[in-house]
């Protein structure tokens, strides 16, 4: 595509040469490719007009930039802001991918990926091509075809790269977990949602957003600019919000019509359990849709899985799929990684693995977990650092508060001193005390052990009979950031060493 062909639609000017041909999009310098246009951002870390030279050793033949670079002879494309031109410039070079697609945006604090997992078995359900597509934290996946995740959402360029991938593969379906960056920094802008899910939202990213008000208008924004049902060969859009939810209602009052869901059974919600059962093997829920009821038995564990269970009955609704479709799809799915994942130890010991990394999504996972033991909770955690401060205090109290033993220890210090991160954790406790190996370990008590492998292994150490072990924080993450360096570190392939070794002991 000609560079004055690619930026026609968007009244902007262009500093030298119109008529050249752009064959790709590229942000970082080191990944230009010849006959790229090279799009240089400005963001928290880098200015990426200096980088410009290298961009065009590297084969960039235009630039978009906020201001004209003066050490280059390539043609530059001048905008006001870059991020508000990125993904639509993005969308119209890869020829509009997602205007034909039937597209589920699902945002919120927690729930995300969950929803996401789910619609896709619904996807499997229903036997569309190649299984649909899911865009998410935990990885970019469709037929088949597993890539990794930098970010929750893409950047613009790639997000669109990646829609006109999968329709050249003849994809219709794709689920798209959308974050409040993502948003705020307009990489889902060029991308044509049918459908739209509102999970809940909690604080979370305030060092990012500041306020709580901030943030839900960054959420919002998904469901209130008009610029995302751009195609009018799309019918029937669908918002599917979480009514449970005060910011969930907030949403429900501005817009004129939404599939609404809610655990209340009194019928005031579009879809809401008849009745509903929760324990340690799974869910049970007669569910009541517009569309007919529903019979779920799925063994996702927790009341909260219950709601993400009701947002994806909603998304399947808007799509189109009949209720056994939909039915089929839920029940079908065995677990999401690294969510409430479970790991089984000897002497009848239960262990899960969890994402919980905010207050309420900790809050939420251990109310979840208390039914499921009498006897006791061990939970380990962390607070990543470079990161929401005002929080951990909270966690802090929250997990001590919900358990009989917690072990403070590191999650992804980045930068920071894990110790101190630690001592801000530690700041908001307030009815644990701190372990004493001299007393017994009945009454609530906490300890501090940095060392994430030490601390899980001495978590399972800790277990006895019908305890119940939780490690939070990191979920699916293989990784520890650790400074600036990432190192191989996996939750889940710790505990299950740990586990077993327990039981070949016992």
């Amino acid at each position: 595509m000609r560079l004055k062909e690619l930026i026609a639609p968007f009244d902007l000017k262009i500093l030298g040469e119109e008529d050249v041909e752009v064959l790709g999009i590229e942000c970082d310098s080191r990944k230009v490719k010849n006959g790229d246009i090279f799009v240089a951002i400005k963001g928290e870390h880098f200015d990426g007009t200096k980088f410009a030279s290298e961009a065009e050793k590297n084969g960039a033949k235009s630039i978009l930039t906020e201001r004209e670079i003066k050490d280059t002879s390539l043609p530059q494309v001048i905008v006001e802001e870059v991020s508000k031109v990125l993904g639509n410039l993005s969308a119209r070079f890869y020829l509009e991918p997602t205007k034909e697609m039937k597209v589920l945006g699902i945002t919120g604090t927690n729930g995300k990926t969950t929803v996401a997992y789910l619609t896709e078995s619904i996807f499997k359900s229903a036997r569309v091509r190649g299984g649909g597509a899911v865009i998410g934290t935990i990885n970019y996946r469709y037929d088949g075809k597993v890539f990794d995740s930098e970010h929750t959402t893409p950047e613009a360029h790639n997000l669109q790269r990646f829609f006109k991938e999968i329709a050249d593969a003849g994809i219709t379906h794709c689920a798209v977990e959308v974050s409040s960056h993502a948003l705020t920094q307009r990489r889902v802008d060029g991308t044509n949602f049918q459908v739209k899910v509102f999970t809940n939202l909690t604080p979370e990213h305030l060092d990012y957003h500041h306020t709580i008000e901030e943030y839900y208008k960054a959420k919002s924004r998904l469901f209130t600019d008009k610029s995302f049902d751009s195609s009018s060969n799309v019918r029937d859009r669908g918002l599917v919000i979480n009514a449970d939810d005060p910011y969930g209602r907030r949403i429900i009052k501005e817009s004129k019509e939404a599939l609404t869901y809610s655990l209340d059974s009194s019928g005031e919600a579009s879809i809401y359990p008849k009745s509903f059962t929760v324990s340690s093997s799974g869910i049970s829920a007669l569910v009541a849709t517009p569309k007919g009821t529903l019979n779920i038995e799925s063994t996702l564990v927790g009341e909260y899985n219950l709601q993400n269970i009701l947002a994806a009955i909603g998304a399947g609704i808007a799509l189109g799929f009949s209720t056994e479709v939909i039915s089929a799809g839920i029940n079908n799915l065995k677990k999401v990684p690294g969510r409430l994942e479970a790991f089984k130890g000897g002497s009848n010991i239960s262990a899960f693995v969890d994402y919980a990394h905010t207050p309420d999504a900790l809050e939420k996972t251990l109310k979840a977990l208390k039914p499921l033991t009498k006897a006791r909770i061990i939970t380990v955690f962390g607070c990543g650092g470079d990161r929401d401060k005002i929080k951990r205090g909270v966690m802090g109290e929250v997990a001590t508060r919900l358990s009989d033993i917690t072990i403070i220890t590191s999650d992804n210090p980045r930068t920071e001193d894990p110790l101190m991160i630690i001592s801000d954790i530690e700041g908001g406790i307030k009815e644990a005390k701190k372990y004493e190996t001299s007393k017994k370990t009945e009454e609530k008590t906490y300890l501090i052990i940095p060392d994430r492998k030490e601390a899980i292994e001495r978590a399972v150490e800790f277990a006895r009979s019908g305890d119940l072990v939780l490690i939070a924080g990191k979920g699916h993450e293989d990784y520890q950031i650790v400074g600036s360096k990432k190192f191989l570190f996996d939750d889940r392939e710790i505990l299950k060493n740990c586990l077993d070794k327990a039981r070949a002991a016992s």
